[in-house]
């Protein structure tokens, strides 16, 4: 008897865990949507990170993450991508949730985030999501 893929993956615990995933709810995922948020949407302007939000007609908390690619790799925009998607799904979105803000947000990528750790890139989204949640 074969097991599935699923199952085998299950097997070597290697699929992420439910309450680890980004939600698909709270992803920005139309282009419509991250147009909207972007044109209407007021900015937060990071070191590595602008954080455009609008208040969401969804009544919840949505992220939307943009990695222009500035003359990089494929690599390197998917690295930046999952590093804020992470940030996003472990940091910014709990808080969002906290505090009860229904927002639209989108992050996008500027050139000095491809050169930064994973530490400096977390640490000045948050600071830009103190300005963002005080407003």
């Amino acid at each position: 008897m074969t097991r599935s893929a699923a199952s085998d993956e299950a097997a070597r615990g290697t699929r992420p865990r439910q309450g680890l995933r980004f939600p698909r709810a709270a992803r920005l995922r139309t282009a419509r949507h991250i147009r909207r948020t972007l044109r209407q949407g007021r900015r937060s302007r990071g070191r590595f990170v602008d954080v455009f939000f609008v208040s969401s007609p969804a009544g919840r908390p949505r992220i939307g993450i943009v990695a222009p690619r500035h003359g990089r790799t494929a690599v390197a925009r998917n690295r930046v991508r999952r590093r804020l998607s992470g940030i996003a799904r472990t940091q910014v979105l709990p808080a969002l949730e906290a505090r009860r803000l229904d927002l639209d947000l989108i992050l996008r990528a500027k050139p000095a985030a491809y050169e930064v750790s994973y530490r400096k890139l977390h640490a000045s989204l948050m600071d830009s999501m103190e300005i963002v949640c005080a407003r």
